[in-house]
C-alpha cells in the first residue's frame, strides 16, 4: 500500500510540473510573437525569421498538446484530491534520548576502570598462587637431593677419614728399619689403608639443576632461600676443585708406590683381608708373614714419604670442606623445611 501511494504521489508531482512548464511555454510564445511582430506584424518578414518563427512556435504547440491531454477516470480523480494522501503520510520522529551528565560518564568510566583493574588483579592472584606451587615443589625436590647429599657425605668423610689416620701412620715409620719384618708388615698394611681409598663425593645437583634451567629461582623472593641455594652451589664447586687437586697427588702417589713395593701383594685374598669396621671404615688385614721386599733406594723411599705426606695434606683439606658441606647441609634442610613447611 505505502508503494502505490508513493507511486501515485510521483505522478501528481509530475502532472503539475507539467502543466506549470505549458504555461510558461504559452507566456514565452506570446512574447516572442509581441518582439517579432509587434505593430507591424502586417509587413513582410524576412525568409530565415518566418521560416524559424513557424519551427518554434509548431514545436511550443506539440509540447503543449501532449501536456494538455486528458488523463485517464482514476488519475484524474486522484489530481482533485492531491491533500488526502499527503495528510495519510506517516512520519517518522527520532526518540528524544535524554542527555547525560558529566557525572554519568564519570560513573561509566569508572566502573569500566575497575573491570579491567579486577580482572588484571585476578590474574596476577591465579599466577602468584600458580608459582607459589611451583616454587614449593622446586623446594621439596631440593630438600631430598641435600638430604641425599648428606648421606653420601657422611660415608666419604668416614672413608677419607681412615685414609688420613693410616697415610699419618705410615709416615711415622719413615725413620725406622723397614727390613725388619714387623715394620714390613706395619709398612704394607698403612700404605694399603691408606692409599686404597679413591671415594670421592659427587653431589645430587640435578634439583639445582633444575631450579637454574627451569626459572624457578627467580620466582623465590625469599632473599635468605636465594642465598642458602648460592652457598649450598659454591660449596659443591669448592669441594669439586679441591678433589682435582687430591686426585692429582693420588694418582703421583699410586706411581711411587709401583717402584717401592710390590703392589700384586694386595690382591693375594689369601694374605690380605677387607673388612669394615665400624666408625672407624675399612680395615685390613696381613695374613701372611711372608711379605715382598721394600726397595732401598733412598731417593725414592724420600720421594715416596713427600708424597704421602703431600696427599694426607690434600686430603685433610678436602676432608674439611666435606665436613663443612655436611654441617650446612643439615642446617640447610631444617630451614628448608621450616620455611616451606615441608613434612
Amino acid at each position: 500500500m505505502r508503494r502505490r501511494s508513493r507511486k501515485k504521489k510521483r505522478s501528481l508531482k509530475s502532472e503539475v510540473r507539467s502543466q506549470k512548464k505549458s504555461r510558461k511555454r504559452k507566456a514565452a510564445k506570446q512574447s516572442i510573437e509581441k518582439n517579432y511582430f509587434g505593430e507591424e506584424e502586417n509587413k513582410s518578414k524576412p525568409v530565415w525569421q518566418a521560416g524559424e518563427i513557424e519551427h518554434l512556435t509548431s514545436e511550443i504547440q506539440n509540447k503543449s498538446e501532449i501536456n494538455n491531454k486528458p488523463l485517464p477516470a482514476g488519475q484524474a480523480g486522484e489530481i482533485k484530491h492531491p491533500k488526502s494522501e499527503i495528510e495519510t503520510m506517516e512520519v517518522h520522529h527520532h526518540p528524544d534520548v535524554e542527555k547525560k551528565g558529566l557525572k554519568e560518564y564519570i560513573l561509566e568510566g569508572l566502573m569500566i576502570f575497575l573491570a579491567v583493574m579486577m580482572g588484571f588483579f585476578a590474574e596476577s592472584l591465579r599466577e602468584h598462587i600458580a608459582d607459589g606451587e611451583h616454587e614449593k615443589q622446586s623446594i621439596e625436590s631440593l630438600v631430598k637431593a641435600v638430604a641425599s647429599d648428606t648421606m653420601q657425605l657422611h660415608h666419604v668423610i668416614l672413608e677419607a677419614t681412615g685414609s688420613i689416620k693410616a697415610v699419618n701412620s705410615l709416615i711415622g715409620l719413615k725413620n725406622l728399619d723397614l727390613a725388619q719384618a714387623g715394620n714390613k708388615q706395619k709398612f704394607y698394611l698403612f700404605s694399603l689403608a691408606g692409599f686404597s681409598n679413591d671415594t670421592y663425593f659427587r653431589s645430587n645437583d640435578g634439583a639445582l639443576q633444575q631450579l637454574n634451567s627451569s626459572g624457578t629461582l627467580r620466582l623465590i623472593s625469599n632473599h635468605a632461600t636465594v642465598d642458602s641455594i648460592f652457598k649450598y652451589e659454591l660449596l659443591n664447586k669448592t669441594i669439586a676443585a679441591q678433589e682435582a687437586d687430591d686426585y692429582f697427588v693420588f694418582k703421583e702417589m699410586l706411581t711411587t708406590m709401583a717402584k717401592v713395593q710390590d703392589l700384586s701383594f694386595f690382591q693375594d685374598t689369601s694374605a690380605v683381608r677387607k673388612h669394615l669396621a665400624g666408625a672407624t671404615g675399612v680395615q685390613y688385614t696381613i695374613m701372611s708373614n711372608k711379605l715382598p721386599a721394600i726397595s732401598n733406594d733412598k731417593v725414592l723411599m724420600q720421594a715416596y714419604f713427600n708424597y704421602a705426606s703431600l696427599y694426607m695434606a690434600t686430603k685433610l683439606s678436602y676432608n674439611y670442606m666435606l665436613e663443612k658441606q655436611l654441617d650446612f647441609n643439615k642446617r640447610l634442610i631444617i630451614y628448608l623445611k621450616t620455611t616451606y613447611d615441608i613434612k
